[in-house]
């Protein structure tokens, strides 16, 4: 029943969506999800409507999710020509970690799956059981549930290895990708530590509503001394400020952690200010230098790191010990 709707609305998609439409949308940009080309996949982000037209207020997440594609490509590309060079036989295992409505979910399986032809499995885990349900009703209406499972679960007990083995019927030690779209707060570190505690080749995280550095430098206030007080001392300020420098934090210890790490723009500023990407690859060595630029950030911020840094120690620790 599904395919005679995705098979009727496609037409009806394809129809709309004449070649001075598609000129008037992109308006000479590259987008990597056409209307015409995943219908089925815009109808279930509610970015088509019935009749196949995008209303202009559905026009600012289609380019928004077009953005984010391209800001991931890099990565995804990476990881498909390492796959193809290994000669892998096996899919590659991606988890989006807090996945709310899937909509990262759905755009990476798609994107691998009809743009690369790359083989995929992706893992969707929210705490949140009633989008977890809604999630897995959007996958079916995009045709991706062959290839695309949910879960509900605290990101801080997830166990994804296990989880991806009884999801998928399949025995793997690592996954290839972890990503979190807007994981709110520490819930972004607890998606950096299970991609790390299974060896994830790439760890893609957009940081959201971050409160832990800008708390610690609140009780700092009290104290009124060191050359960032003022920061400390007014709350906006001290907002502002402690998102950036936790982010910071991440990609210095991303790289201790033997990523590779960079931060970049996710989505266009006029769209969402909370617009960060870290985006970091596996490379193995660990740099003990940028644990050191941490611990200097730490100090010149005014004595105050984030949890992050002990979680990742932990799991250094473990490695070296096997």
């Amino acid at each position: 029943m599904r395919d005679s709707w995705a098979d009727a609305f496609s037409e009806t998609a394809r129809a709309f969506w004449t070649r001075e439409r598609l000129d008037d949308l992109s308006r000479g940009k590259f987008l990597a999800i056409q209307p015409h080309e995943a219908p089925a996949l815009l109808r279930a982000l509610g970015i088509l409507h019935r009749d196949g037209s995008m209303p202009p207020a559905e026009r600012r997440k289609f380019f928004q999710i077009n953005h984010m594609v391209a800001a991931l490509g890099p990565s995804l590309r990476e990881l498909v020509a390492a796959r193809s060079a290994s000669g892998a036989t096996q899919p590659l295992w991606l988890l989006d970690a807090a996945c709310g409505r899937s909509y990262l979910t759905l755009l990476v399986a798609h994107t691998l799956e009809h743009v690369h032809q790359t083989p995929v499995r992706v893992l969707a885990v929210d705490r949140s059981e009633a989008l977890v349900a809604e999630s897995a009703r959007r996958t079916e209406l995009a045709g991706l549930d062959r290839i695309v499972r949910h879960r509900a679960s605290p990101l801080s007990t997830f166990d994804p290895l296990a989880a991806f083995n009884e999801a998928f019927g399949a025995s793997r030690d690592s996954i290839d990708g972890v990503l979190a779209l807007h994981a709110c707060d520490t819930a972004t570190d607890d998606a950096i530590v299970l991609g790390v505690a299974s060896r994830a080749t790439l760890l893609a995280v957009t940081p959201c509503c971050q409160a832990e550095l800008a708390s610690a430098w609140k009780a700092l206030a009290a104290h009124n001394a060191g050359p960032f007080a003022p920061v400390h001392a007014t709350p906006h300020l001290r907002r502002e400020a402690a998102a950036l420098v936790t982010d910071t934090m991440r990609t210095l210890l991303l790289r201790g952690a033997g990523y590779e790490s960079w931060a970049l723009e996710l989505v266009p500023t006029e769209h969402t200010p909370k617009n960060t990407l870290l985006r970091a690859m596996r490379r193995g060595a660990r740099d003990r230098a940028a644990l050191q630029q941490y611990e200097a950030l730490v100090q010149a911020t005014g004595g105050a790191g984030i949890g992050l840094a002990k979680r990742l120690e932990s799991i250094a620790d473990r490695g070296e010990n096997q």
